[in-house]
């Protein structure tokens, strides 16, 4: 009798993984999950403003481009060159002790909560900012906004990688990217039509609101299935799925608490004293963190970030204002900055519409190689200042829409997809914050590259980087689109070859239902 169940039971199991394998959602579901990541967009808004806060400030605070009547009114706010070089970087040297803060209560609280609270610190610091009278005040703000930053971002990504299909995950990866660009072009707009002060205050707002919206979103199905609030997970799953009645998520929630047990890291509550629990579980953490399956996605994702940050011209972001009257654009500066979110912002929307169809790899390939040209070509026009300022005006737009495209999306798309969910939270948050480090040296050390090799000189050297980052790509980044999470995972595990680890075919593919 016993043998007859436990044949049956595998019999069930056998049929529930088929039709897991061989069904996938329509419409429904789709638009719930879109709905689930407008919510969540609303902390990207925030955090898109704060990355675009610092070319702001600078822009306006520098000794080289603040106007005479800046000067007369807020003489104790004028930035040196060292005072902007570390307000246009400290946001990243803060980011990382958020990232570790919240990869760690990320587990604890959960993704919904953890965002909700971000909101607080961000409101911080825009007041902060806003009421600044001595350049120690405006620092100060920078740092809760960076704290900020590093906070949100652990759950962001770990939330749309454990509420979207595989089919869904690119596009929802990417429309966070969008969303985050929205914010960076939201903050230009506002500084184009106002005074800085006035900007700081309005951005304000958007950290009240981000915690409204997410207060209305369930929070992630695989975390409560983590700690076992199953009537919750279920509820949740429903809703993440189109509003689903329960036996259309029956599937999919069985192999959810299936793979969530299996892949728990926790020991159980009668075995081990409390402080002795706590032990054990860091020590098993730590083991598995030194695994091979997550130390080379680590590795990939870290070369990655070198490789976009630097390429897409990242670390002169605080600078542009006195870069573009360098080059003489025949624009206002101000306007100029709101150009390049527009073409950010576009960039990231086609990315979101064609990412199924070209596939990560290929979308970043031949976005890379196109950079790595205008760039080498902007290098030129450093050499010659004296060329129509049209000429530097259209490679800068080119740049910046390709790498809001393809280039930018990419590590924080795979990052969503490679790392264990016993892992994902702590991993996720110390790779963000190994990110930030990346920013943060190579926009510190900006105004020393330009003085050692001039504005030319340090262009060449981001040309390199983006054509050494397409050779990388191209011999070691796999495409991911349409693979599960269970296939990346493997991946890595058994360190397969980027370029033979393709996406499945069409026949292979599940079934619309």
């Amino acid at each position: 009798m016993d043998e007859h169940n436990s044949s049956s039971q595998k019999e069930i199991l056998s049929e529930a993984e088929k039709e897991k394998v061989n069904v996938r959602y329509g419409f429904r579901s789709a638009c719930s999950q879109f709905t689930a990541s407008v919510a969540q967009n609303f902390l990207l808004f925030s955090l898109g403003m704060a990355f675009g806060m610092p070319t702001v400030v600078v822009g306006v605070l520098d000794h080289k481009v603040a106007s005479n009547q800046t000067i007369l009114e807020s003489p104790d706010l004028i930035l040196s060159d060292e005072q902007s070089s570390w307000l246009g970087s400290i946001l990243f040297l803060f980011h990382p002790f958020g990232s570790i803060i919240s990869g760690y209560f990320l587990e604890y609280i959960g993704r919904k909560r953890l965002m909700i609270l971000v909101g607080f610190p961000f409101f911080l610091g825009w007041i902060l900012l806003y009421l600044a009278e001595t350049v120690s005040i405006i620092m100060l703000g920078t740092v809760c906004m960076g704290l900020s930053v590093g906070c949100c971002e652990a759950p962001i990504i770990s939330y749309i990688g454990e509420i979207s299909e595989p089919r869904m995950r690119g596009s929802l990866s990417l429309f966070a990217g969008a969303a985050c660009n929205f914010g960076v072009f939201i903050i230009f707009l506002i500084y184009a039509l106002t005074d800085w002060r006035t900007t700081v205050l309005i951005s304000a707002i958007f950290p009240i609101l981000t915690m409204i919206m997410i207060a209305f979103i369930p929070e992630s199905p695989t975390w409560l299935v983590s700690k076992g609030r199953l009537e919750e997970a279920e509820r949740s799953l429903r809703w993440v799925r189109g509003w689903s009645k329960k036996h259309k998520v029956r599937v999919e929630f069985e192999q959810l608490v299936k793979d969530t047990n299996s892949a728990t890291l926790y020991v159980a509550d009668s075995e081990y004293t409390t402080d002795q629990r706590k032990s054990s579980q860091l020590s098993k953490l730590l083991n598995y963190l030194v695994r091979p399956e997550i130390v080379r996605p680590f590795i990939m994702i870290m070369i990655l970030f070198f490789i976009t940050i630097i390429a897409s011209l990242q670390p002169m972001r605080p600078f542009l204002v006195e870069i573009f009257r360098t080059f003489g654009l025949p624009m206002k500066s101000e306007w100029v900055l709101v150009l390049t979110g527009i073409l950010s912002i576009t960039g990231s929307f086609v990315s979101t519409i064609t990412v199924n169809k070209l596939g990560k790899r290929g979308m970043t390939l031949w976005s890379t190689g196109i950079n790595t040209f205008f760039t080498l070509m902007l290098s030129i026009c450093a050499m010659n200042l004296q060329w129509p300022g049209w000429i530097p005006l259209t490679i800068f737009c080119t740049c910046f829409w390709v790498s809001g495209y393809g280039m930018l999306p990419l590590p924080w798309m795979l990052l969503s997809e490679v790392f264990p969910l016993q892992v994902r939270g702590i991993a996720s948050g110390i790779t963000a914050a190994s990110s930030s480090v990346v920013n943060f040296i190579s926009t510190k050390t900006y105004i020393n590259l330009t003085s050692w090799f001039g504005l030319h000189g340090t262009l060449f050297i981001y040309t390199l980087v983006s054509f050494l980052g397409f050779i990388y790509i191209y011999f070691y980044v796999p495409e991911t689109e349409d693979r599960t999470l269970q296939e990346i995972l493997d991946f890595f595990a058994e360190n397969k070859s980027a370029r033979d680890f393709k996406r499945p075919s069409k026949s292979k593919q599940p079934l619309t239902c």
